[in-house]
């Protein structure tokens, strides 16, 4: 029985691991223990206009074998997956906010906006210093794996880290074959990874599937936006080869620096920019228009270029040893090349002994049905494609062609993406764990059509249920902060940590929510200046609205390092004291910084970080929460109202992996308004 309040957790004691592991019918489960040479620098990439197609294919294949040798002559092996990716702990990371540790490569790939402001002196200008660069890398995630060993998380997922057009985030990818020099090496990131590794840490790579990135490309003329998704929708759903019709798309007048295997209007669909509706919508022009202005959308139907790009990707798993994709803004591409990327990665991964590589997608939205044809079945009979729901055509095809490939895969017997977000449940717990929302709403989620929309197409990990593998999270990069809105209740992250940690799905732990990070700007900005300091207070104050597009992103991202100049506030008093938001620190200050253990943004001592770290261990040495199913008793009608839940091993699931112990079911209360009776906790 765990019971979890926002006034018992205080008194956890440090053994709370041990004593926590109590299942129902009193069986004990001890917690599991968490167990040099560059890519091709000055590569010289081909030119798809100059020496054509087939020259660039061989390209892109000949690359995997090289990158193959260069990790053999390091003396290593490829690292199988983990055992399952059912309930694994997830810890999210961007790199420019999460650590710098390499000072040195702060002015690589600085935009020159940015540059021109630092060099006035103005930290409102070129976007502002909310928006710039602050200078983490992957030297500085090396640097803090021991304190992610320490809370116990399973895998690492780093947002975009290839070449890119300088903004800090790294989703305007520029180049697929290195590595961003402002957060390091390709040799870097295959070191990190090797570190990961010994620390029975695995790692996922976040890469860029919708668009590449180049301001200085311009359509040669307007296209006619709407007139071109329908036409490329309608090829789409008939099945007709791309490029059947180019209604509506306009010319591209190419830049010199434009990434040259790709440089051909044969691989970009040129609808022109979509408006927030467009990308957030289910039209046509979510799947065909560029994502943003100088995000030139991919023709994800071309078959030269699935296969090209597809080959790209599979050169970082050969090389730096990644287990998993996460793939960005799966939303918008075409069905066809889901299932094309999703087979031929996890195929070629199974050949270096990557037996259940993961590739994840991210689809926001309210649609169920539209992220369902991605996930793993697709909607279709993976035995015969010619059975289907309502699909696209050209996903049929591609299903045909790939059916033996994809049925040859002895853990993933399917096309689709082999996990996904699971925004659904995530969204409407953490509205009713802020208390802004009934309890109900959680409990009400499950059994949903909404769920078994979802699930029925799931292809669940070994001995688990199906929506085991499915991430789950409070918060993301993409969303304001859990304590956005109540930035000084602690009480109520307690409890969205514990239902996060208790509740199916693989738990995502964003950087910063072990030490309550709420997003708020310290009271006093330390810029002398009037009118920039004003313009930075702006950002600030944007803090209230949370409408997608409208809450500033920046306040979704504070730094977590010393001497950041971004550094937000935090429900933990301590984590607070360093907020700082002002001009950045010397690189003698940065380089002074001292080891994890004894890093004041890194405290231990609270009472939210050591309820993270005893719940992960909880998680992991208990199969009835990493990979069982879900039962309600109860679900207060109220808002702060208590959940009841149980998590077990049904009997589909009560395979044991790799000798797990094995409990027969954990009973979990969590209440948000606290457990002294007042307020609207009580059971309605």
């Amino acid at each position: 029985l765990l019971l979890l309040s926002a006034a018992s957790t205080a008194s956890l004691p440090e053994d709370a691991p041990q004593l926590l592991t109590r299942t129902l019918r009193g069986a004990s489960v001890a917690p599991q223990k968490a167990a040099s040479t560059a890519a091709s620098a000055g590569e010289t990439l081909p030119d798809i206009q100059a020496d054509g197609v087939e020259a660039v294919k061989r390209w892109a294949a000949d690359r995997i074998a090289v990158a193959e040798q260069d990790f053999s002559a390091t003396g290593g092996a490829h690292v199988p997956s983990p055992a399952s990716w059912a309930g694994v702990v997830i810890y999210h990371l961007m790199p420019d906010r999460f650590n710098n540790g390499d000072p040195s490569n702060d002015d690589k790939n600085v935009p020159k906006e940015q540059r021109d402001a630092m060099a006035n002196g103005d930290l409102s200008g070129g976007g502002g210093l909310p928006n710039w660069r602050h200078g983490g890398d992957i030297q500085g995630i090396r640097d803090r794996l021991g304190y992610l060993q320490d809370l116990g998380v399973q895998a690492l997922w780093i947002t975009a880290m290839l070449m890119h057009s300088g903004g800090y985030h790294g989703y305007c990818t520029t180049d697929l074959t290195a590595v961003d020099p402002g957060f390091g090496s390709a040799a870097e990131l295959r070191a990190l990874v090797a570190e990961a590794h010994e620390r029975n840490i695995s790692v996922v790579m976040d890469v860029v599937i919708n668009h590449l990135c180049d301001v200085d490309t311009r359509y040669v003329g307007t296209p006619d936006h709407e007139v071109c998704a329908a036409a490329m929708d309608e090829a789409y759903w008939t099945g007709q080869q791309p490029g059947a019709s180019e209604a509506g798309t306009a010319g591209l007048n190419f830049s010199s620096a434009f990434f040259p295997p790709f440089r051909t209007e044969a691989f970009f669909n040129r609808c022109g920019p979509n408006s927030i509706l467009d990308t957030s919508g289910n039209t046509p022009a979510a799947i065909f228009g560029d994502f943003a202005e100088g995000m030139l959308d991919y023709n994800t139907q071309n078959s030269d270029f699935q296969e090209i790009f597809t080959n790209l990707l599979k050169y970082w798993i050969a090389f730096a040893d990644v287990d998993g994709f996460r793939v960005d803004a799966a939303k918008h591409v075409t069905t066809d090349f889901l299932a094309y990327f999703s087979t031929e990665v996890r195929a070629y991964a199974g050949e270096l002994g990557k037996t259940d590589f993961l590739v994840i997608g991210e689809e926001a939205g309210n649609n169920e049905t539209w992220k369902a044809m991605s996930l793993g079945k697709m909607m279709s009979d993976p035995q015969n494609p010619l059975v289907h729901g309502e699909v696209p055509k050209r996903l049929t095809q591609r299903l045909e062609e790939l059916r033996r490939t994809y049925l040859a895969d002895p853990i993933f017997p399917a096309p689709g993406l082999g996990s996904m977000y699971n925004f659904e449940m995530s969204g409407s717990s953490r509205d009713a764990l802020r208390c802004d929302e009934p309890s109900t709403q959680i409990k009400d989620y499950f059994g949903s059509e909404t769920q078994r929309t979802l699930l029925a197409q799931s292809v669940p990990q070994p001995s688990a249920e199906p929506d085991a593998h499915l991430w789950t999270a409070i918060e993301i990069h993409d969303w304001p902060r859990f304590l956005n809105l109540h930035p000084e209740r602690l009480d109520l992250l307690l409890t969205g940590v514990a239902w996060l940690l208790t509740a199916p799905g693989a738990p995502i732990l964003y950087a910063g929510i072990e030490q309550g990070f709420n997003g708020h700007c310290p009271e006093q900005i330390s810029v002398d200046n009037e009118a920039q300091r004003d313009t930075l207070q702006e950002v600030c104050d944007g803090f209230a609205k949370e409408d997608h597009g409208s809450h500033p992103d920046a306040l979704k991202r504070q730094d977590m390092f010393a001497h950041g100049p971004f550094r937000l506030g935090s429900a933990v008093p301590a984590v607070n004291s360093t907020a700082f938001v002002g001009p950045f620190a010397s690189e003698a200050a940065l380089s002074r910084q001292g080891a994890w253990e004894t890093d004041e943004m890194l405290p231990r001592d609270h009472e939210l970080y050591r309820l993270v770290r005893t719940l992960v261990a909880f998680r992991r040495s208990c199969p009835a929460l990493s990979r069982g199913a879900t039962a309600f008793h109860a679900a207060s009608s109220g808002n702060c109202g208590l959940v009841a839940f149980s998590r077990f091993l049904s009997v589909d699931s009560a395979g044991s992996l790799a000798s797990e112990p094995s409990g027969d079911e954990v009973v979990v209360l969590i209440n948000p308004g606290g457990v002294d009776g007042s307020g609207e906790g009580r059971l309605g």
